[in-house]
């Protein structure tokens, strides 16, 4: 188990370069190192940070080698052609094209999270790029606000059950995502695996306490497979916590290998 508070994280900031003339972004490491790999490594390496593009940066279509979760934080954007705000949920599988992610006047954060360290973004218009392409279940899922259905602070803070949301319905490799609403002082009992690979934990709304300390809003987790999620209860105004899980790794295309066309964070 690793579990990351966003009040930790402040001097883990980095000055970044999106590819093809993208402009500036700045990334903030939670779990993982700086370096990528030169391949998609095999075994669980989880990679979690987050992006901060400002208007006019842009992060132009591409894919990965690995299976990949990102949630929409701050600000306001469009992915590919949808709109998106906070908080929105995004899923795709190896090999899965995805983008242009284009922020709007305010700037645009989210976070990109991996159970498997990925060497970085191929550009769609690199070249040789399209026929590195291997097949793939190819699933791209988006989620908006709408579908996560946060709740405000004062309806936290008057619940008086646990609920949990299905916000993307478990598939047979495992995929999966929740919403874990808990009123507060609540211990949270995390969702069943349903033969799922791991799981990143978000803090959506709200905060947790887990070890005696607070997790904010941003707070992350990896539970590896068997463990859950940490032992950890809602703070004094509730928590909404988002569960992602990921599929069991398509053998096929491990070990796999190209030189990736990111400059430094993709």
């Amino acid at each position: 188990m690793q579990v990351v508070s966003s009040l930790d994280v402040a001097a883990q900031k980095r000055e970044i370069t999106l590819p093809m003339g993208g402009g500036k972004a700045t990334k903030t490491l939670y779990l993982g190192p700086w370096d990528k790999p030169k391949t998609p490594e095999p075994g669980v390496s989880p990679q979690a940070y987050t992006v901060r593009q400002e208007h006019q940066n842009i992060t132009h279509a591409h894919y990965h080698q690995t299976e990949q979760w990102q949630v929409i934080i701050e600000g306001k954007g469009k992915l590919g052609r949808a709109d998106v705000a906070p908080v929105a949920l995004h899923f795709t599988d190896p090999y899965t094209a995805y983008g242009p992610i284009v922020p709007e006047p305010e700037g645009l954060t989210y976070f990109t999270l991996r159970a498997r360290s990925d060497p970085g973004a191929r550009m769609l218009t690199a070249p040789g790029a399209k026929e590195a392409i291997r097949p793939s279940k190819r699933r791209f899922i988006l989620k908006g606000a709408s579908d996560l259905h946060i709740a405000t602070p004062e309806a936290m803070r008057a619940r008086k059950e646990t609920a949990l949301d299905v916000i993307v319905e478990p598939h047979a490799d495992g995929l999966a995502s929740w919403m874990l609403r808990l009123p507060p002082g609540a211990r949270a009992t995390w969702p069943a695996e349903c033969g799922g690979a791991a799981r990143h934990i978000m803090v959506a709304a709200g905060s947790l306490m887990h070890e005696g300390k607070p997790l904010p809003y941003e707070s992350l987790a990896f539970a590896f497979a068997g463990e859950g999620g940490p032992d950890a209860y809602a703070g004094p105004d509730g928590a909404e916590v988002l569960v992602m899980q990921y599929p069991q790794p398509d053998v096929a295309l491990l070990g796999g290998a190209f030189a990736p066309d990111s400059v430094d964070g993709q």
